[in-house]
């Protein structure tokens, strides 16, 4: 009984309320397909290393992100565009089972709050790029053929400060 009490009181990681939340909004806008939806895993956050031995601050203004989802592996970085009030979103999308490889020609499209903000493919080598004015509630969505569709919750970036969150 104390077990299931102290359970009841317990609240989800944040992430995972953000992801979870993100894919029911996408199902107000995205036609998917009748196959499988996926939420990738953040692997690596460059945001969250610690600093060097002797270093006193060493945040840089891009953060760099890997995505997981089975072999599918989505790198990515944020980085604020010079002089302007918007980030640079730049990534690619590769599979493990053939390193050295990008997925080329994947319809990937940035959603805001539910909206479509812009839709494009993947180049040859697996590549995509968005200039955006930074918004909350940001997600990456690749339709993988027919049966699959990955959904990639951004973090949260604001480019005035030169500061990704």
């Amino acid at each position: 009984m104390e077990a299931t009490k102290k359970l009841s009181s317990m609240e989800p990681p944040e992430t995972a309320l953000h992801a979870v939340k993100a894919g029911f909004g996408l199902r107000k806008v995205v036609v998917f397909p009748s196959g499988k939806l996926d939420l990738a895993v953040l692997q690596f956050d460059s945001e969250c290393q610690p600093l060097a031995a002797g270093m006193r601050s060493g945040a840089g203004s891009a953060r760099q992100l890997l995505y997981k989802s089975g072999s599918v592996c989505i790198d990515m970085r944020m980085q604020p565009t010079p002089g302007s009030e918007s980030i640079l979103l730049i990534g690619q999308l590769l599979d493990s089972l053939n390193p050295g490889h990008g997925i080329g020609g994947i319809p990937v499209s940035l959603l805001a709050k539910g909206d479509t903000l812009f839709r494009k493919k993947t180049n040859d080598v697996g590549e995509f790029d968005f200039g955006v004015k930074p918004v909350h509630a940001m997600q990456l969505v690749f339709g993988i053929g027919e049966s699959r569709t990955i959904v990639v919750s951004v973090p949260e970036a604001t480019a005035h400060t030169g500061r990704l969150m």
